[in-house]
């Protein structure tokens, strides 16, 4: 599955949804990992939890990841995302935000790699969930946990493992230490794969290069741009700088709210496109003052002539 140098979607909560999976598919995301999805939530029946696990049509494989901190909780949720679809199944193992880390999730499990441990033997008990693993380097500069994980996640057969080479106490401050991922995956056979600052073709292409990574994942790079990944392969495949034209920027923006409504109905799909209509404008004369305009607009139509007039 990462016999190749793979560019990936990250799951980012509120982001990686069913639209926006399709449109960094279609510019060429090698794989797109669905936004969190609570274990517990699935397993006690939480109605929005199961909503996230439904597959788009381009989610081939479709990997969904998921929290929690009991194993066999994260076991039966595993099974549960499966039978509704799921080809392989990411744990995450380093997401800071409090009200995750409260929970003894998340990055939570960087300081207690025995829970982290339970969770991976879970996984790989008989029948095996095929899983994948997300963390960051440590808790804080006094605990370096990643050569311990990717022990433990060889060891307990996982398939891959994602870090993003920050500690989990500066959230996404400062700089994401690549040095320290990259003396780390050259050490192991399991497949790596990095995260973090990669917001530029130059700076994709230079990880890329890495023989010890498998691939690389986009985040927040991602905002407002959804044909990033094309940005890099052009650049990777044909040694070209490529950037989307007027017209598909346009066709792109509208396409989203399309997806965006299919997948959520009028009213709500508004609420989302809006905030990343104020990404996609990034970069226009006037963008601050478009902003409070766009946040303002309720009718969807209206939206579609102001995209339509900012991208002729």
């Amino acid at each position: 599955m990462f016999s190749k140098k793979s560019i990936i979607l990250a799951p980012m909560a509120g982001i990686s949804d069913r639209s926006f999976r399709r449109l960094c598919r279609s510019f060429g995301a090698d794989f797109a990992v669905s936004e969190m999805v609570s274990a517990k939530g699935l397993v006690y029946g939480d109605r929005k939890s199961r909503i996230l696990l439904a597959p788009d049509v381009s989610d081939k494989p479709h990997w969904v990841q998921l929290f929690g901190s009991e194993p066999e909780i994260i076991r039966e949720a595993a099974q549960i995302a499966l039978e509704a679809g799921a080809d392989l199944i990411d744990i995450n193992m380093g997401c800071p935000v409090r009200k995750v880390v409260k929970t003894g999730a998340g990055a939570a499990l960087l300081r207690q790699p025995e829970a982290a441990v339970g969770i991976m033997r879970a996984l790989d008990r008989a029948p095996a969930i095929p899983y994948t693993i997300k963390v960051r380097t440590g808790w804080d500069h006094d605990t370096f946990v990643l050569d311990d994980f990717i022990t433990m996640a060889t060891e307990f057969n996982a398939r891959a493992l994602t870090c993003h080479p920050r500690t989990a106490k500066i959230m996404f401050s400062g700089k994401a230490d690549w040095e320290q991922l990259f003396a780390a995956a050259e050490k192991t056979s399991l497949p790596i794969i990095g995260s973090g600052d990669i917001n530029d073709t130059a700076t994709a292409k230079n990880h890329l290069s890495r023989p010890a990574l498998s691939g690389i994942m986009l985040g927040r790079g991602t905002y407002g741009r959804p044909w990033f990944f094309r940005e890099i392969k052009e650049l990777l495949l044909n040694n070209q700088t490529w950037r989307p034209d007027s017209d598909l920027r346009r066709e792109t923006i509208i396409k989203h709210g399309e997806f965006l409504k299919e997948e959520y109905g009028e009213k709500h799909s508004l609420l989302i496109y809006r905030k990343h209509l104020a990404w996609y404008i990034k970069g226009i004369p006037g963008a601050a003052a478009l902003r409070k305009q766009i946040f303002t607009m309720t009718d969807s139509s209206a939206i579609e002539d102001m995209i339509n007039e900012l991208f002729r």
